[in-house]
Formats: C-alpha cells, sequence, structure tokens
C-alpha cells in the first residue's frame, strides 16, 4: 500500500464519518454527560485502530517466528478501538424523556416505555465512584439486561432509581432532570410513594401543586337554572315592595 493510497482510504473514512446521520432525540430528553465528548472518543477509537490494526494484518500474513507473535499482540490495543466505539454510540444514542405518566428511556437506539402505575418503587441512592470506575459506570450506563443507568459523568451524583414490577431499574442522576418537582407530582398522581428523603412540607407541597395542576373545572350552571334562579329573584323582590 503506498502513501498516496493510505491517505486516499483516510480521506475516505473520514467522509464517511462526517456523512454518518446523528441520531437527534425528541424535545426535552435529557442525554447523558459525555466525559470526553464523543467527538474525542471516536478520535482516540481511530487513533487504536489507525496505530495497531495494520501491523497486525500485515505482520500476521507476512512475517514469521516473533514478528508474527508481535503481529498477534497488536489486535490487543487495536480490539480497544471497539470499545470507544461502543461507547461512544451508546452516548449518543441514549436519553430518557419523562412524561406526564411516565417516561422512555433510551439505549443504543431501543426504547422502553415505563408508566408510573407499573413501578414498584422509586428511591434516592447517593452514587459515588472515583477515577476510573465512575467514568465506566456513567459510559458503559447499564450492568445487564435489566438494568440501565444514565448519569451526568461527577464522580458523586444523587440519583433516582425506579425499580419496575418485573425487576427492571433505571438509574437517572436528579442532577440531570431539569424539572424534578413535576416528575414528582407525576408519581404521586399515580399513587406511587414518594421517595424517602422528601420531608412532609415538600410532599405537602408537590401535593397542592398537583391538585391545583389536575384539578377537574367545576361545571358551569346551565341557562335553565340560571332562568329559575333569575325569576325566583324577581319574585323574591317583588313581594318584598308588595
Amino acid at each position: 500500500m503506498t502513501v498516496l493510497s493510505s491517505v486516499m482510504c483516510l480521506i475516505a473514512a473520514a467522509a464517511i464519518y462526517a456523512a454518518l446521520p446523528s441520531p437527534q432525540p425528541a424535545s426535552g430528553a435529557i442525554r447523558p454527560v459525555s466525559k470526553p465528548s464523543v467527538l474525542v472518543l471516536d478520535m482516540i477509537g481511530f487513533g487504536f485502530g489507525l496505530i495497531f490494526l495494520p501491523p497486525a494484518i500485515i505482520g500476521m500474513a507476512t512475517a514469521h517466528g516473533v514478528l508474527a507473535v508481535l503481529a498477534l499482540l497488536c489486535l490487543v490495543p487495536a480490539s480497544l478501538s471497539l470499545v470507544f466505539f461502543t461507547v461512544a454510540v451508546r452516548q449518543e444514542t441514549s436519553w430518557v424523556r419523562f412524561f406526564g405518566n411516565g417516561f422512555e428511556f433510551t439505549q443504543f437506539g431501543l426504547r422502553v416505555r415505563v408508566p408510573y402505575n407499573e413501578l414498584e418503587k422509586v428511591s434516592v441512592r447517593q452514587w459515588h465512584a472515583s477515577g476510573a470506575v465512575a467514568w465506566f459506570q456513567s459510559t458503559i450506563g447499564s450492568s445487564g439486561r435489566k438494568k440501565a443507568v444514565l448519569l451526568n459523568g461527577e464522580q458523586t451524583t444523587k440519583t433516582l432509581v425506579f425499580r419496575r414490577k418485573d425487576g427492571s431499574v433505571f438509574t437517572i442522576s436528579s442532577e440531570l432532570i431539569p424539572d424534578l418537582q413535576r416528575v414528582l407530582i407525576g408519581m404521586d398522581r399515580a399513587e406511587i410513594e414518594l421517595p424517602e428523603g422528601i420531608s412532609e412540607w415538600q410532599r405537602k407541597k408537590i401535593r397542592r401543586r398537583r391538585e391545583k395542576m389536575y384539578a377537574e373545572p367545576r361545571p358551569e350552571p346551565k341557562s335553565e337554572q340560571l332562568d329559575v334562579a333569575r325569576i325566583a329573584a324577581l319574585i323574591e323582590h317583588a313581594r318584598r315592595n308588595a
């Protein structure tokens, strides 16, 4: 492979990357905080692949003995590019959107709609991790088929843990939710026990706002009733003046 063909391949790869469609979440969706950014993750992945993958492939095809073993070992760092690409895709295709009666969690493009009345319990958990562990938890985002995590990327965060009746668990940093009170109002309306740690004063405030938001309008009196009331008032007025 000549230098010119290598440069052309790099240009083609950059053009394909720039042309890839970027998923756009719906308005009001909450996205995870990516540290580093998705672009940086992609560049790191490209770097590992560009540096280690060509010598691994060429070495295994042409080299013998020790050189072949070294070429094989190059596959280990080259495979890290897949890790960074996967993390970038996860960050780009994951978000959560809250509604009045529940929320929708999207991860790797797969959507799960969770109504509040399907929740078994909601709790508040102080999430703390340091260094690489915090980065891993906030970027990988899940630890099983029934667990999904959306964190703000900080080492310490206060999370809301939504536990579904089927055992699914959704953990979301409360700092990412722009209107947390509206979420609590929706849960209270669905008769879901509010998380521990919320004071009685806050509970009363949430219920008052819920009653104000979802109060049923009083029915307006019918025209016949108004006519009867008006006639009765006229009769009463005439009787007093007689």
